[in-house]
């Protein structure tokens, strides 16, 4: 199961933490990696992420939860396939 919170933190405001059964961390990060590109770490700071043309995904420590930032022409069909791909969906 999955679920997210708004990060009030960031400048963009459609910025989410997605939060995932520890199980599945590594699986999620196999599919980002598969669909928005290589995993690149920081050494010494512990963070991961992953760069996309549509969104910038970061976490630190083991990965969970993943910070979710919509970038420049990011549309809400990007939004939605990323969740397909996921596994979020709203609830109602």
């Amino acid at each position: 199961m999955v679920h997210r919170e708004r990060s009030y933190a960031c400048i963009h405001p459609e910025t989410y933490k997605y939060f995932f059964h520890v199980d599945e961390v590594r699986r999620i990060w196999g599919v980002l990696q598969a669909c928005y590109g290589p995993l690149h770490h920081t050494p010494g700071f512990g963070v991961i992420e992953i760069q996309s043309e549509r969104f910038l995904f970061r976490a630190v420590g083991g990965g969970n939860p993943i910070t979710v930032i919509r970038r420049r022409g990011c549309t809400d069909a990007d939004v939605e396939a990323l969740h397909r791909r996921i596994g979020f969906f709203e609830r109602a």
